[in-house]
């Protein structure tokens, strides 16, 4: 048995097909249905992943490692500090960057953090209504909508300019670290992530495999982005999506393909978790 840990965002889901595509949901299936179990560990905070709550899978690590569930059990749960938070909102609001507070009930968006996520979810060309009711389906709200007793697991920053992420890392207190997780070359809609440096996708992973008396050589992660740089790294078989930064695929075992050209079908099946018969029968898997 593996335990199977996959990254969300350019992992399995594209914005480009707003969905994941058909041939990763069969491989995680004809896995699971092997004996193995599969974890999605996500930068995402819950709220965010609503539409994945119902997924067949075996739990999840949220925000990037700060909030753990593991087969429908809490087993893991730090939250920043109020205090920090709004330390933190303070430092980007005078530099001008916009956020994305990523709570238990719902992710918080100033205004230029919910700009940059309407961006993210649909093509800029696409209506300002469709493109704000597809980011309230996905968990983000107005600012105005948090309550101060939801705890914020991390918070995510959104800038033009990849510059004012460089100034903003050298600045932030401890244990704070900063995370560039998104370059978007085309619209210059880059994000980057403010996590604690004690909790990351490593560490959450391991927090699931000690419940299980297992260890990193038992687990397989897929990923794409900085912030899965960690547990590429630490586990087993450790695997980069053919879209992944290049920094991602210097440190991984191997480069599956891109995601929308069955990413996670090949990446599983060169993995041996499939079994040997199993066929991809959808002609681009999406």
């Amino acid at each position: 048995m593996k335990y199977i840990f996959c990254d969300i965002d350019g992992t399995l889901y594209s914005p480009k097909i707003d969905d994941i595509p058909s041939s990763a949901k069969k491989a995680m299936k004809i896995a699971r249905e092997n004996g193995n179990r599969i974890y999605l560990c996500t930068g995402r905070g819950l709220a965010e992943c609503q539409k994945y709550l119902g997924y067949d899978v075996d739990g999840f690590i949220f925000a990037a490692g700060a909030l753990i569930y593991d087969s429908k059990k809490r087993i893991f749960d730090h939250p920043f500090l109020k205090s920090d938070v709004v330390k933190l909102k303070s430092m980007l609001h005078e530099r001008n960057i916009g956020y994305v507070c990523e709570a238990m009930a719902g992710a918080y968006a100033d205004e230029k953090g919910m700009t940059a996520i309407m961006n993210y979810f649909c093509d800029p060309s696409v209506s300002y209504e469709k493109k704000y009711a597809n980011a309230m389906s996905n968990g983000f709200y107005p600012e105005e909508y948090a309550h101060e007793d939801d705890p914020i697991y991390k918070i995510c920053c959104y800038s033009n300019d990849l510059n004012q992420f460089t100034k903003l890392a050298s600045v932030l207190p401890d244990p704070y670290i900063l995370t560039l997780t998104v370059r978007d070359p085309i619209y210059q809609n880059h994000c980057s992530e403010i996590t604690n440096s004690y909790c990351t996708k490593s560490t959450g992973i391991k927090e699931v495999l000690k419940r299980h008396d297992a260890g990193f050589k038992d687990a397989i992660a897929i990923g794409d982005s900085a912030n899965d740089i960690p547990m590429i790294r630490d586990c087993g078989l450790g695997i980069a999506m053919g879209n992944a930064f290049d920094d991602v695929k210097e440190i991984a075992d191997f480069v599956t393909t891109d995601i929308l050209d069955n990413g996670i079908w090949n990446a599983f099946r060169k993995a041996g978790v499939l079994g040997n018969d199993s066929n991809l029968d959808t002609e681009s898997g999406h």
